[in-house]
């Protein structure tokens, strides 16, 4: 158990990996719109990428913190947790329709699905390496 993690500590941690992962979830969407050609997304997806970046992790930094201060394998219940709700969140990914009602563009799945991974993988890092 960690008594000395602060959900102070948590919050900078998730902000800065958010705000890193967010970085390269962009970069990875400007990267498959010039060569895939993905098209016809919904307006503002650059900003749904922003917010889907910083705001799990911001979730994830509480019961990082919570399950570091109160378990004595609070890490490895993290682990299993967070690769857990990155597997489970590309399911979504793979529907024919998007939660506005549209038809998913061809390749969706090649655009999120990493996405969440990234975010899962920098998170982690830096709940580990900066609390």
């Amino acid at each position: 158990m960690y008594s000395n993690i602060t959900f102070g500590k948590g919050m900078k941690a998730a902000l800065q990996g958010g705000l890193v992962s967010a970085g390269i979830n962009i970069f990875w969407y400007v990267i498959l719109v010039n060569t895939v050609g993905i098209s016809n997304l919904p307006k503002g997806f650059v900003m749904a990428i922003v917010f889907s970046s910083i705001l799990p992790l911001i979730v994830g930094s509480f019961v990082y913190v919570l399950l570091l201060r109160n378990f004595l394998k609070g890490k490895l219940l993290y682990y299993i947790l967070a690769s857990a709700f990155a597997v489970f969140s590309i399911f979504p990914s793979f529907q024919t329709v998007l939660p506005d009602g549209s038809v998913a563009p061809a390749n969706f799945a090649l655009l999120t699905v990493p996405m969440h991974f990234i975010v899962a993988v920098v998170g982690s890092y830096f709940f580990i390496k900066r609390t």
